[in-house]
């Protein structure tokens, strides 16, 4: 293993000479390794907000903090993978896969598509206010004359 997680070391307490074992847990920030080896996105679904985003272990062993057996998962990726309804192979396939965004899938209209809808838009609502203003202007009228 890269890394010590539990350092002993033998204390001399006491007048008595007396020594008594003590564990210290050298706290490994296995956070800090998976972020910084891997990109701050879900590997199985790409979800990318770096503040809710886990690191599992993939072969559930806390103790193992080896960077191959860490993967950055969103919290629904994560108790999937923990229920093993995501196989363990498909993480290692998505997390070491290429990541490239394609932004014509992600962006659902852009550029002159966009555009048009807007003034479509824009058109309809100001169509839309036209008519209820003639039809209180209407209402008005109608009301007078009774």
């Amino acid at each position: 293993m890269a890394f010590e997680n539990i350092v002993r070391e033998e204390v001399e307490i006491g007048r008595n000479n007396q020594f008594r074992g003590s564990c210290e847990m050298k706290r490994i920030n296995y956070r800090k390794l998976a972020f910084d080896r891997y990109p701050p996105v879900c590997a199985h679904c790409g979800f990318g907000i770096a503040d809710v985003l886990e690191v599992c272990h993939l072969d559930c062993q806390r103790s193992n903090n080896d960077i191959g057996n860490l993967v950055v998962l969103c919290p629904t990726c994560h108790k999937m993978h923990d229920l093993d309804l995501i196989s363990t192979e498909t993480i290692l396939m998505m997390r070491d896969r290429p990541k490239v965004v394609r932004w014509a899938k992600r962006m659902k209209a852009a550029g002159k598509k966009s555009a048009l809808s807007r003034r479509q838009t824009c058109a309809a609502r100001r169509r839309k206010w036209r008519l209820a203003g003639l039809k209180a202007a209407a209402t008005r009228a109608h009301n007078r004359l009774a």
